[in-house]
């Protein structure tokens, strides 16, 4: 699902928790979320969309890869 980016320099300066395999729905999320601001930016972490989990997603060329850190 599309979500809003956040830019809530507090929120954004919080710490994140570990990613865990239940958390894949994230990278749905943040594929949707990317997909919709293609124009804007390259890559996006799960905290700019209000997730405080340590993900990130990348555009590169026509592919998008999600990374998962534990």
């Amino acid at each position: 699902m599309k979500k809003s980016i956040v830019k809530d320099i507090l929120f954004l300066g919080q710490k994140s928790q570990e990613a865990k395999p239940e958390d894949r729905t994230l990278a749905l999320d943040l594929q949707d979320t990317l997909n919709a601001h293609l124009l804007e930016c390259v890559g996006l972490a799960a905290n700019m969309i209000g997730v405080k989990k340590r993900a990130i997603i990348i555009r590169m060329e026509s592919e998008n890869l999600v990374l998962f850190n534990p």
